[in-house]
Parts: C-alpha cells; structure tokens; sequence
C-alpha cells in the first residue's frame, strides 16, 4: 500500500492540520493474481484497495476545502496513473461534516491499484517455485547488462 502511504506523506507535508488529526486506513482490498515473470522478479498480484484518509477538526476557514482537494488532485495526477480505473474508481470521494464556523471532519476515499512484485534473493523470506523471494521495492527493473546487435552488419 505504497500509494496511500506516500499520499499520507504529502498530505501532511502540506501542513494544513497537525499530523496527528489524520487517520489513514486501507478497505476492500482484493488481489488479482498474475504469477508473470519480468526478468529479474514476477509479478506476484495486482491489489486494488479503497483508502481513507479521516481528518479530524479540519480547519476550513483558514485552508479551504477547494485547497486540500487541489493538493489531492495535483498529487494524484502527478503520482498515480488513474486511466486504467472505471470512471467511478478513478474519481475520490470528499464528505465534509461542519462542526461549527471554523472545523469540519473530513472524509476522502478513494481507490488505488498497485502492482506487487517478489525479486529473488537468499534470505528472502518467502518461498515460490523452489526458491527464496523477498518483496521488489524498486519501481522498474533494472538491467545489469546487455547486448548490442548492430542489424546494419
């Protein structure tokens, strides 16, 4: 759950509540299993989960709502390429319930979808296909060495 973890981070790095005002937690997560092998490491399963992001006594008067979904959304389109999602998962949900003048909670849900991926290794800890595996935490593999063929030959 890489994308919500790092959508956290940059929610918080924004400085529009004090940090300990949200809770971040994961909902539906479902797993489409792949098994394809990349080179170097396989493609273990596709997770799609819905996250929600709960903030607490949201102060709407000094950062406008219109402010934290644009944070959301700038995010979003720079972090998380949406365009494989139905229009219905692509699009975050905001609840807003107003306490008084100045404080609401806030409520974002909305889904991601991450490729999980296992890379050999001697002390991995988990054991496929007659070997030992540890979680990838690289986003593309990289080539350690290759060929050049020059077709014009």
């Amino acid at each position: 759950m890489k994308k919500m973890g790092a959508l956290r981070a940059h929610l918080v790095a924004c400085r529009m509540f004090q940090h300990e005002k949200l809770m971040v937690w994961a909902e539906n997560i479902a797993l489409e299993v792949r098994g394809k092998c990349e080179g170097n490491r396989v493609l273990l399963h596709r997770m799609s989960y819905r996250a929600v992001f709960s903030i607490e006594h949201y102060e709407y008067q000094k950062h406008s709502i219109d402010l934290l979904s644009a944070r959301l959304i700038t995010w979003l389109e720079d972090n998380d390429n949406r365009s494989d999602m139905s229009e219905e998962d692509r699009t975050p949900d905001i609840a807003v319930d107003v306490y008084d003048n100045n404080t609401a909670d806030v409520e974002i849900t909305l889904m991601f979808e991450e490729d999980v991926y296992i890379a050999q290794s001697e002390n991995g800890g988990i054991e496929y296909a007659g070997k030992r595996w540890t979680l990838e935490t690289r986003e593309h593999d990289i080539a350690e060495s290759f060929d050049l063929i020059n077709q014009n030959e």
